[in-house]
């Protein structure tokens, strides 16, 4: 195991990875955070808002370069937050989750995490990410006091697996979409790291047609795995908001609202949306209502929360 530091700025660990953005990190006390990215194992805690500290087994400038770009540690946050419209509800998003970055996950595990959240709570998507992970991954040892940590299963070791297998790890239905897609992938229909240069509206065509992949999977799998910051996952937190914060009184279809999101919040309204949903779904249902009844949405007000 290589120990070291690594610098950050604008970045908080517990947030990013709590965050409904990422299954496949396990903490026991929310400051300590391990977990593999790629074929190498992290250990990973924050003691200062300026800097990690990293136990791993990769090699020292590997971990750096591996984490800068994780966690997109190359960009301006600042700047990101600075294209925000500055309504009441965006700027306590943004101040009360500071430091809070969208990852640059890899697409396959993306995909995967996400076909198996349909219906589940973070929790239960964690719980079956780690199965899958322990029963079909590659094991790998550690010299710590950790127990041994598996790779994340690439799609060969997923169809070796078969549904059967898949469907023992309490995914339900999905065991039948997964072990499909996997198929598609294995078999070289469908091509995940090709989409890294298409076009949002490219990229988004080809994740429909895994199994099981409808809009909102396909805009999680493309914001939190592809870096496309502006797409915009709906699930039903972040139609609720809008609905009842931004359009409140209106009666607007998904793709209107869709429209309506991508035209307030800017070229980053999936990083919007990811500061929306975090804040809202940790809020008591009564400040929520209190939120609502004060909104200047309903208030008669023009919306024009002007971005720079």
């Amino acid at each position: 195991m290589e120990s070291f530091d690594l610098r950050v700025r604008d970045f908080n660990l517990g947030l990013t990875l709590g965050s409904g953005q990422v299954f496949h990190w396990a903490t026991s006390d929310g400051c300590h955070w391990h977990g593999m990215l790629g074929k190498h194992f992290y250990h990973l805690h924050q003691p200062k808002a300026s800097f990690l500290r990293v136990h791993t087994t990769a090699s020292p400038s590997l971990g750096r370069q591996d984490l800068s770009h994780y966690f997109g540690l190359d960009q301006s946050l600042q700047r990101i937050l600075k294209s925000f419209p500055k309504d009441p509800l965006m700027r306590e998003a943004t101040h009360a989750y500071k430091g809070l970055r969208l990852l640059r996950q890899d697409p396959w595990v993306t995909l995967v995490s996400f076909i198996l959240s349909s219906t589940k709570q973070i929790l239960q998507i964690r719980q079956t990410v780690q199965e899958i992970s322990c029963r079909f991954g590659s094991p790998h040892a550690i010299q710590t006091h950790h127990s041994p940590a598996w790779a994340f299963p690439d799609p060969a070791q997923l169809v070796q697996a078969g549904e059967s297998r898949l469907r023992a790890c309490r995914m339900g239905y999905r065991a039948k979409y997964l072990y499909q897609t996997a198929c598609l992938i294995q078999e070289g229909q469908i091509h995940l790291d090709s989409l890294r240069t298409c076009s949002l509206e490219e990229a988004r065509e080809v994740l429909m047609q895994c199994p099981g992949v409808g809009p909102k999977i396909a805009e999680c799998v493309l914001l939190f795995g592809y870096g496309f910051q502006e797409a915009f996952p709906m699930d039903v937190w972040i139609r609720r908001i809008l609905e009842d914060y931004y359009l409140p009184g209106q009666k607007s279809s998904v793709a209107q609202v869709q429209a309506f999101a991508a035209d307030y919040f800017g070229p980053h309204s999936g990083y919007a949306q990811q500061y929306l949903f975090d804040h809202v779904r940790n809020l008591p249902s009564e400040v929520w209502q209190a939120m609502v009844k004060a909104s200047p949405f309903a208030q008669g007000s023009s919306g024009n929360f002007n971005r720079p």
